[in-house]
C-alpha cells in the first residue's frame, strides 16, 4: 500500500509541477498587426517568467524599418481565460507608451491601449 500511495503521490507531484510550467499561449508566437485595417508590422512574443514582451521584427513601410528590434510589448501577464493586464504598448511613430490589455480570442488579439481616460483598440491576426 505504501508503494502505490508513494507512486500516486510522484505522478500528482510531476502533474502539478508541469501544469505550473506550462506555456503561456502568447508565448513563442508571431503576430500581424493591423493600423485603420491595413497591416502594419509584425511582432514576436515571448515569455519569461510569466511576463510576456512584444519585439517588432518587421515591418511594411520604409519609415518603421528603424523601429524593427523595438520592444513595444512589455509587462503583460495573463490573467486566465485569455484575458492579459498589466502591460505596457509603446507606439514606435509616435514613441509614446499606454498601458495595455489584451483578450487572445482563436488566433486573433485584440489590444487596448489606455491613456488616462482615452483609450484605442487594434485586432492583431496571428500568422
Amino acid at each position: 500500500m505504501k508503494l502505490f500511495a508513494k507512486t500516486t503521490l510522484a505522478i500528482v507531484g510531476i502533474s502539478l509541477a508541469s501544469m505550473a510550467f506550462a506555456a503561456d499561449p502568447l508565448a513563442n508566437t508571431t503576430w500581424q498587426t493591423y493600423d485603420e485595417g491595413k497591416p502594419k508590422g509584425v511582432v514576436k512574443i515571448t515569455e519569461s517568467n510569466g511576463v510576456l514582451t512584444g519585439k517588432l521584427i518587421s515591418t511594411v513601410s520604409e519609415k518603421g524599418q528603424k523601429h524593427v528590434g523595438m520592444t513595444i510589448i512589455s509587462g503583460l501577464k495573463a490573467d486566465g481565460n485569455g484575458k492579459y493586464s498589466g502591460g505596457k504598448i509603446t507606439d514606435p511613430e509616435k514613441n509614446k507608451t499606454y498601458k495595455l490589455t489584451a483578450n487572445l480570442k482563436g488566433n486573433s488579439l485584440d489590444l487596448k491601449g489606455h491613456l488616462g481616460p482615452f483609450s484605442r483598440s487594434q485586432t492583431w491576426k496571428k500568422k
